[in-house]
């Protein structure tokens, strides 16, 4: 670095003046001089460099402890998210009550089921499952002051808010429905990396393939459970239990 600039230097005098260094004007000469010198000190020194990669490596090995320890923190809870929970982002679905969003979550604990009413069996036979789990958190304070049940239909075509409520609270008076447009329901399938896709049945007719884990939210709008199939009333509610202890303990 130092050698190259001061041969720049020296090149653009030769250029300029047609001499040698030597015969540069005095005054040009000491700028010259300085500026070289001022060159050649940016080129960055062995310590330095050393410095640079002990902070670097320090940096590192904090970023290594406080993971594994955030890891080790979390107990043997089956369904349990953590030490990276999903986050819950800004949505709005319409439903028979007004717009569910966020907001609606928040300060609650939530499970959350998506699917739709022309299924032909795993959303009805979850709907009954979390209708036991309900009724199994009954005498859960947790459950009881804070809990509700929430399904999203992701077939706004055929699913209106009328169609849901009515779907739902053959189930459960209690459990919540909401639909919305692709975008809508995006929003929030989008950070759970729940997927949706219609599948053509013949004569027009369409399924839906769809996630048909249930999700734990908390009341911060983090996902800190998930519970795939098959889904069992007493392993939910057991998880629901453990799972919303661990999560008050780490807000």
């Amino acid at each position: 670095m130092a050698r190259t600039s001061t041969f720049y230097v020296y090149t653009v005098q030769q250029s300029l003046t047609g001499r040698r260094k030597d015969a540069v004007p005095h005054a040009l000469g000491r700028r010259l001089s300085a500026y070289n010198s001022i060159m050649s000190d940016t080129a960055p020194s062995s310590s330095f460099k050393a410095s640079i990669a002990l902070i670097a490596f320090v940096a590192l090995s904090v970023g290594l402890i406080t993971a594994v320890l955030r890891t080790a923190d979390a107990p043997a809870i089956q369904g349990l998210l953590w030490p990276d929970p999903p986050q819950i982002s800004a949505f709005s679905l319409a439903s028979d009550k007004g717009r569910i969003s966020d907001d609606t979550l928040k300060g609650r604990w939530t499970l959350l089921f998506f699917g739709f009413t022309h299924c032909p069996d795993v959303c009805p036979s979850t709907l009954a499952t979390l209708k036991q789990v309900a009724a199994r958190l009954a005498e859960n304070k947790t459950f009881a002051d804070h809990g509700q049940v929430l399904f999203v239909s992701v077939d706004p075509a055929r699913d209106t808010s009328t169609a849901l409520a009515e779907y739902v609270h053959y189930f459960d008076p209690h459990f919540l429905a909401a639909t919305g447009t692709e975008a809508e329901l995006n929003a929030l399938t989008g950070p759970l990396g729940v997927i949706h896709a219609r599948v053509p049945t013949g004569d027009g007719e369409y399924s839906i393939d769809h996630t048909a884990s249930i999700f734990l939210v908390d009341p911060q709008l983090r996902v800190l459970g998930k519970f795939g199939l098959p889904h069992d009333a007493a392993t939910i509610s057991a998880g629901f239990s453990a799972i919303s202890d661990f999560g008050r303990a780490h807000p």
